[in-house]
């Protein structure tokens, strides 16, 4: 245990001084430094700190899971709606269009507030990653016995070592906003998380870098007919 705590902290200390001479080189440029590629370098030594550390949590058995949930009868159309509603300014500050394609009712038990904010995720994390002007599509179904709903961007895609990881907590991907965000790339690992707490799954797809991502949330619904 010492060991391993030992070698956490060495890795820890070097990406955090790594992050801190790229802060200090974007606070005092030197000639033949690049901003962007300072930043650049900042943010991925922080993302592998972070994913290092998430490595070790998972090493000593630490639970991070969604919590306590207020499973109750809902719906999952509604829901889908209602994230819609909460990411409309971020889409209105790309000049992005959200188009809805949501056939309700998708009546399923779960908790409604965690529900709302990992649709909104999936939103968030489309307009992140697709170009400006452009439209991300929310589609809400269902299927056999599922509810879906499916998240569709025309962004900036996933390599299929990305795709590999785009749940894992702070990976560092390949593909980068469109507009300068950070990357955040915790907030899908938890998305999937609370999709699992409700019996459900949640899956990426890509083509390829430039050909956009499908996000997929299944929920088990409660009655179908």
């Amino acid at each position: 245990m010492n060991e391993r705590l030992h070698r956490l902290s060495h890795d820890l200390k070097n990406r955090i001084g790594a992050t801190l001479e790229a802060l200090r080189g974007l606070r005092e440029p030197l000639p033949g430094l690049d901003a962007d590629e300072l930043h650049r370098f900042a943010e991925r030594n922080l993302f592998l700190a972070m994913h290092t550390l998430e490595h070790a949590l998972d090493d000593l058995g630490v639970e991070r899971g969604p919590g306590a949930l207020d499973l109750r009868p809902t719906d999952l159309a509604a829901i889908a709606q209602l994230a819609a509603e909460r990411s409309s300014t971020r889409f209105a500050r790309k000049r992005q269009t959200l188009e809805q394609d949501i056939a309700g009712p998708l009546p399923i038990r779960g908790d409604q507030d965690q529900l709302i904010e990992l649709v909104h995720a999936l939103l968030s994390n489309a307009s992140k990653f697709a170009p400006e002007g452009s439209t991300v599509r929310l589609q809400a179904s269902r299927h056999d016995q599922d509810a879906v709903v499916r998240v569709i961007d025309r962004g900036v895609g996933l390599s299929v070592e990305d795709l590999a990881q785009v749940f894992d907590r702070y990976a560092w991907l390949g593909s980068r906003p469109t507009a300068g965000e950070g990357q955040s790339r915790s907030t899908l690992a938890r998305a999937r998380q609370w999709a699992q707490a409700h019996g459900g799954r949640l899956v990426a797809h890509s083509d390829g870098p430039g050909s956009g991502c499908t996000f997929t949330l299944a929920v088990p619904l409660s009655s179908v007919g």
